[in-house]
């Protein structure tokens, strides 16, 4: 059995070598699309090409719209092709890992009638006591306690395997029915916003991206009408949602009490990440 993981990513230099490493740790091969990326992310993504020859290959994606179903649906088709049995879609800030073992080894134990796993998903999050440098995996050790409500999804591959904008739930439309199970052994460490000035790329390219396409205004939207501020509304935004003064004491975020965060170092950190 064979297990890819795939990506789209688009100006993630500061955290792509460190997710792609780990995930080359926990799958057999690792299909990146390089969505015009303006920083170094391409040149560290040939770079690891050269390091990891035959597991780890990069495409590139011309489109600057932000279709990602469509996109991921067919980065998992060339999966499929190439010989993958399942298929892991990640996002450039996402640590995929389990204490059962690698994500590949924890799919190969699954009964046959399973085709969509849920991983949970967990939020680390920017604090006043993190180092100024450094790998944000390393960097970043806190997160909240509670998992998010939408979770991530590996796939077993089909021709009918369609993967839904967000990587956060896929379908088989047309194919028989595949039954879907939560994995508690998986889990997916996330790190969206590492810094004030990758979070207002990050809403700028994303804002970018969604007015390159012509999906629904509602899908994006927090991306659309975030890409409509100014750097400091924006850091308003970040200094007040996704920035903790102290991590070890509970918060009030408007007229929400926030608890105070985990301290939680993924799994394979200090193997392979510098």
């Amino acid at each position: 059995m064979t297990v890819w993981g795939i990506t789209m990513v688009r100006d993630e230099a500061d955290i792509i070598g460190a997710t792609v490493v780990n995930m080359l740790h926990q799958v057999d091969h690792v299909l990146v699309a390089d969505n015009l990326s303006r920083d170094t992310t391409r040149r560290i993504l040939d770079t690891l090409a050269q390091r990891y020859p035959g597991r780890l290959h990069i495409v590139t994606d011309s489109d600057p719209g932000y279709y990602q179903s469509r996109k991921m649906t067919n980065l998992a088709k060339v999966a499929r092709i190439a010989g993958a049995d399942w298929v892991v879609p990640f996002d450039a800030d996402e640590w995929w890992c389990s204490r059962w073992g690698t994500v590949a080894e924890v799919l190969h134990g699954l009964e046959a009638e399973y085709g969509i796993v849920t991983a949970e998903l967990v939020d680390h999050m920017a604090t006043s006591v993190d180092p100024k440098i450094g790998n944000p995996i390393v960097r970043l050790p806190w997160r909240r306690v509670k998992p998010l409500d939408f979770p991530k999804v590996a796939c077993r591959t089909s021709e009918h395997l369609v993967i839904d904008q967000g990587n956060h739930w896929a379908r088989y439309p047309g194919g028989l029915p595949v039954a879907a199970t939560p994995n508690p052994h998986l889990v997916v460490h996330h790190y969206p916003y590492r810094s004030l000035e990758q979070f207002i790329r990050k809403v700028r390219n994303g804002a970018d991206a969604y007015a390159a396409t012509d999906l629904p205004e509602a899908i994006g939207k927090h991306w659309r009408s975030w890409g409509e501020m100014s750097d400091d509304t924006l850091r308003d935004i970040y200094q007040t949602w996704y920035f903790v003064p102290d991590p070890v004491i509970s918060r009030w975020v408007g007229l929400e009490e926030q608890p105070p965060l985990i301290h939680d170092v993924p799994i394979g950190v200090g193997e392979w990440v510098t």
